[in-house]
């Protein structure tokens, strides 16, 4: 029996697009088309919840909003999708919420052995804000045992309250929930049969879409749309392929906007000759650091995302977008092809203001998202390493040595893992955690394998400086091990040389 081929990886891009030129009476048919499919998305979505398929759901819509098989499937497609993306964010949020509650939970018994005079009410304050979260969590457990999701707002929350305060009308707030048309490819059908886009001249393309409001039938709306310069070659070369494209056409402030997502194939083979990056996501930076082939530190920076926490969503994906182009073009300056990240999920770990503010604005997969993008239209290899102890490893290891921060420590890690480097640890920290076996004449190296009993020890040493006052903020491993050996009495430190 002869084995099939594997399919080769692949990443979805989406390349956007601005409306150039459309007249009058095709705007308004467009506009039409855009309220009918939201409409029939929206009814799609009871549908589901009452339990019918795809293909009841489709006849039911078919007569009521538009006379096209695609159209009506796709809006059944884009109300499924919401509701599995709900499902799936639902057990997230229950674990940031009990994340919470832990934390403040920690404040309250700190707080009821403290002797501020106004304890009382602090600890008050804490215990309502835990009864609100309590009440969360419960509501979204319900959701996850009855197999529900909570109930959607169409358009956006922020439209809602304001249509609520009477700042937007009726009118404008059925505009936001009817803005868009959705349209998936299909390779049998030369890339999308509802809505076809063609090669002009220079970065102009023409849109020919399926109008299924006329009565002549095969009849199309056609009009213009530019794409930026840069991928004019990549889009005209996919369409000559006749594979599958999916196509989204948006209405923002009186524009039309078109966004193309192609299936394009991942070919990129990392070469490591001068050396790897490696990137360290954080909610308002992206930490970068390249070394050698040999895992030598080269070079380090930061890139700052400062206004993520104050500005708007579109902004934010601006500043996003921008920040991660900025960064891949940074390391392509030192001729690095390929960049080591992550493979993790962003979770709440803090229940203070400003972090909160941040990390909710903060969405790891639109960010890494980005990253994929970007990387694969500038030819920079993506690599997906391990995420255990990054941080706690760049700390101990290299943030002194290099004078690096937290973070481009960790970035520092994460590409000595793109290349295959292990971490070990450092023979001076054994010493500690292992004194007896040490003082015994034990092989150090032989006794630990792994870094979690030495992240754990660490936290706990970090308690204790913290109860006697010591501060902690921007310490290095060198400063625990030194109190280790003049405050900590119970442990026997005699006899054992430290290099710090």
């Amino acid at each position: 029996m002869t084995k099939k081929n594997k399919k080769q990886p692949s990443v979805m891009l989406t390349y956007p697009g601005v409306v150039s030129e459309i007249t009058e009476t095709n705007s308004f048919i467009l506009d039409e088309l855009m309220r009918r499919f939201q409409s029939a998305k929206r009814y799609s979505r009871e549908r589901i919840f009452e339990g019918s398929d795809r293909k009841q759901t489709v006849e039911k819509t078919k007569p009521l909003f538009l006379n096209n098989v695609r159209y009506m499937r796709d809006a059944f497609l884009e109300a499924e999708g919401g509701i599995s993306s709900q499902k799936e964010l639902l057990p997230l949020y229950i674990t940031q919420y009990n994340r919470k509650i832990e934390k403040l939970k920690q404040k309250i018994e700190q707080l009821s052995r403290s002797k501020k005079k106004n304890k009382d009410e602090l600890i008050l304050f804490k215990q309502q804000k835990i009864e609100r979260l309590e009440k969360e969590v419960r509501y979204y457990q319900h959701h996850i045992d009855n197999d529900t999701v909570p109930k959607a707002v169409d358009g956006s929350k922020q439209k809602m309250r304001l249509l609520n305060k009477g700042k937007i009308t009726k009118i404008e707030w059925r505009e936001s929930r009817s803005n868009n048309i959705y349209s998936r490819g299909e390779a049998s059908k030369g890339g999308n049969e509802n809505i076809k886009l063609f090669y002009i001249t220079e970065n102009l393309f023409e849109i020919k879409m399926l109008n299924p409001l006329s009565d002549k039938k095969g009849d199309r709306l056609s009009f213009f749309v530019r794409f930026p310069n840069k991928f004019v070659v990549k889009i005209a070369s996919y369409l000559a392929t006749k594979q599958a494209y999916t196509v989204r056409i948006l209405r923002r402030k009186g524009k039309y906007e078109v966004k193309l997502t192609l299936d394009e194939k991942l070919n990129t083979i990392p070469s490591f000759q001068k050396g790897i990056a490696g990137l360290d996501i954080n909610p308002n930076n992206l930490s970068i650091t390249i070394v050698y082939p040999n895992g030598n530190f080269r070079v380090s920076k930061v890139f700052w995302m400062h206004d993520l926490n104050t500005v708007s969503a579109n902004k934010r994906d601006w500043i996003v977008q921008n920040t991660v182009i900025e960064m891949i073009q940074w390391i392509k300056t030192f001729d690095i092809d390929s960049l080591s990240i992550e493979a993790l999920k962003f979770l709440q770990n803090n229940v203070d203001k400003s972090f909160n503010r941040i990390s909710n604005n903060f969405s790891y997969s639109s960010i890494t998202n980005a990253i994929i993008s970007t990387c694969f239209k500038e030819n920079i290899a993506l690599i997906e390493v391990d995420p255990y102890y990054s941080s706690f490893i760049g700390k101990v290891k290299y943030q002194k040595t290099y004078g690096l921060s937290v973070h481009q420590s960790a970035a520092f890690v994460i590409a000595r893992r793109g290349l295959g480097f292990e971490e070990n640890v450092p023979k001076e920290l054994l010493s500690v955690l292992f004194t007896k076996e040490v003082k015994k004449g034990q092989r150090v190296y032989k006794l630990f394998t792994h870094w979690k009993k030495a992240k754990q020890w660490h936290d706990d040493i970090i308690k204790e400086m913290k109860k006697m006052k010591i501060k902690t903020k921007n310490h290095f491993i060198s400063d625990v091990i030194s109190f280790v050996r003049f405050q900590i009495k119970d442990i026997d430190t005699e006899g054992i040389e430290f290099p710090f």
